[in-house]
């Protein structure tokens, strides 16, 4: 109760400070559970895997092991090993060895904005300057304000000592343009949010009866920009001719790398069964999209999902973009949802818009 009410009088980004710092403190006492004979192993390491509440980020971890083991193959001599992102880097170091390829879970964690990329993944790019190292799909989230502008600097000069042997991967245009500005010796590339390599529709899918007319996946905090009082209008305006279930932020509780399937596929389950989703999640979104379920996203706070939209399904039927700082016509929107009952979306191209991060970790095993 009352971390609730702190959490929620505090600015996102203070909050995310207080818990990192929080983490980097318990992280101090943690045992590790890594096998200290991976050290001589040769392997793809995955740092940063999400082992709590995200759904978000679990589905980034999925896809991404999917991604690698289906660019792979089968026949190579690394072993592919995910390392949990509350695992201190000394136990991440313990295991490194100079032969092997060390990997960055994707998302909005390269920047100034969390912890993350300070605490976890700045040493071991410092440490470890000639092992082939990339960043899978991110956002660019740093700021110019504060200690911000000592820490980019620090981050810069750790990043060119690695030269073309760090490739960082750009998730939407914008960011692109800002990691080729501030990071000039790396090798900078583009694809999309790694989940949208991901494919969950099958025929069964078509056939079944829907259960729900509207699924909306809302944010309760953090990144929304949408307001609430205008979420309870659009709400009160829908439950007139439609059965609407709304979520917000619903998982609640950590889950571990070993269930992520598990509750993936539970919520790729619930949206299947409905005809429309409404969100301002990114990642509520691409799990439509992948699902084969037309979509309303509403924009976030760091314009990342317009980048998405704007960048790789601009061109998509059915999911369909709408600026959150502009007035919204309830019946307008209304209109809007009833004409996208019984839609479908096409299939992403995933070959054609993730072949330069295929070919960049193919070129890793040569």
């Amino acid at each position: 109760m009352i971390k609730s009410i702190i959490k929620n009088a505090l600015p996102a980004e203070t909050w995310s400070n207080f818990s990192s710092q929080k983490r980097h403190i318990q992280l101090l006492f943690k045992h590790s559970k890594l096998d200290p004979n991976l050290k001589n192993e040769t392997k793809i390491l995955i740092i940063g895997v999400a082992d709590y509440n995200n759904l978000g980020d679990h589905a980034i971890a999925h896809a991404q092991r999917a991604f690698l083991e289906k660019v792979i193959g089968a026949k190579t001599e690394f072993k592919i090993v995910e390392i949990p992102s509350r695992t201190p880097v000394r136990h991440i170091k313990n295991i490194i060895n100079d032969k092997d390829i060390i990997l960055f879970t994707g998302g909005g964690n390269l920047g100034t904005k969390y912890r993350f990329l300070q605490d976890v993944y700045l040493p071991i790019i410092e440490k470890y300057p000639n092992n082939q190292k990339l960043f899978f799909p991110q956002s660019y989230t740093f700021n110019d304000e504060g200690d911000s502008i000592k820490l980019m600097n620090k981050i810069k000069s750790v990043f060119a000592a690695s030269g073309d042997k760090l490739t960082i991967t750009a998730r939407e245009s914008k960011s692109e343009k800002l990691f080729k500005e501030f990071f000039l010796e790396n090798n900078i590339i583009t694809a999309p949010d790694i989940v949208l390599s991901l494919n969950t529709r099958n025929k069964r899918d078509e056939k079944e009866v829907k259960t729900t007319d509207i699924l909306m996946l809302m944010r309760d905090e953090g990144e929304k920009v949408l307001t609430f009082k205008t979420q309870h209008k659009i709400i009160d305006a829908l439950k007139v001719n439609y059965d609407v279930t709304v979520h917000e932020n619903d998982n609640s509780y950590d889950v571990s790398p070993e269930n992520r399937l598990k509750e993936l596929n539970i919520k790729w389950d619930e949206i299947k069964q409905s005809k429309v989703v409404i969100t301002d999640r990114l990642h509520g979104m691409i799990f439509s999209q992948i699902a084969g379920i037309p979509c309303i996203v509403f924009d976030n706070y760091n314009s990342k999902i317009k980048m998405t939209c704007e960048t790789w399904l601009h061109d998509v039927d059915n999911i369909l973009f709408i600026d959150s700082r502009n007035e919204i016509n309830i019946d307008k929107f209304t209109t809007l949802v009833s004409n996208l009952m019984g839609k479908s979306v096409p299939q992403f191209d995933i070959d054609t818009n993730y072949e330069p991060l295929a070919e960049t970790l193919r070129s890793f095993i040569k």
